[in-house]
């Protein structure tokens, strides 16, 4: 007697729910690992980013050398989207920059807002990571929003080593704003007869106007500073 079976028979059903019990088992697994690695990651890039904030270039070596990503950001709030060669260049971490560049990080990799790790070495004036970072490629010339560059977040900032230094190596220091504004508009606006004076070695003119017709000189006189009126009007009459 030859026995023959039809695919619906009770035997049939059961091998087919047991199968697929075992790929529901073993997708859920593979779902959990996924999630604990990725938890890991994220804790191993957030001991970078606290070894750099804590100026451990040692430790950044330590968990770079063990695998942990160059690219690693915050995730969460304010700071979101930050990189690890942001922090490490607005904090002037050198040796921690140095580190991640080697490593592979992305020297002009941009925040959500479009801001580069250079940006952040001109704003707070770490002059040094601003020579670092531009020796490994980064832009100097890069523009965010409104027009802005890494000349003119150090000028607003105050920082004249930082300017000159950007100067130095490539950034252009007839620059404009969206609205055809000046970084020696910008020193003038702040009063910053200092910030004029390293402008004006740069060859900017004072009498150069913006969309609006408006001049340093002319903000000058508004602001009723003597000091940079002396300074700016002693320029256009050399020039």
């Amino acid at each position: 007697m030859i026995l023959t079976f039809s695919p619906g028979l009770p035997w049939q059903r059961n091998v087919r729910a047991t199968h697929a019990r075992r790929i529901l088992l073993i997708a859920s697994l593979l779902s959990l690992l996924l999630l604990q690695v990725s938890q890991v990651a994220a804790g191993s890039g957030d001991a970078l980013l606290r070894a750099i904030a804590d100026g451990q270039p040692t430790r950044v070596a330590i968990l770079l050398d063990q695998g942990v990503s160059p690219e690693a950001t915050t995730a969460n709030g304010d700071y979101a989207g930050k990189t690890a060669l942001m922090w490490a260049a607005e904090r002037g971490e050198t040796r921690s920059l140095r580190l991640l560049l080697d490593y592979g990080a992305a020297v002009d990799r941009t925040n959500p807002k479009g801001g580069t790790a250079l940006m952040y070495a001109a704003v707070s004036g770490q002059t040094e990571a601003i020579r670092t970072l531009i020796e490994a490629g980064a832009d100097p010339n890069h523009r965010v929003r409104h027009g802005w560059t890494p000349l003119m977040l150090a000028t607003s900032k105050g920082h004249i080593d930082s300017v000159l230094t950007l100067a130095e190596l490539g950034a252009d220091p007839t620059t404009r704003d969206v609205y055809g504004s000046t970084l020696l508009m910008r020193a003038a606006e702040l009063g910053d007869s200092a910030m004029a004076r390293a402008l004006l070695s740069l060859g900017l003119r004072p009498d150069e106007e913006n969309h609006s017709g408006v001049t340093a000189l002319s903000i000058a006189e508004q602001r009723d500073d003597q000091e940079l009126l002396r300074l700016l009007r002693g320029h256009v009459d050399r020039g």
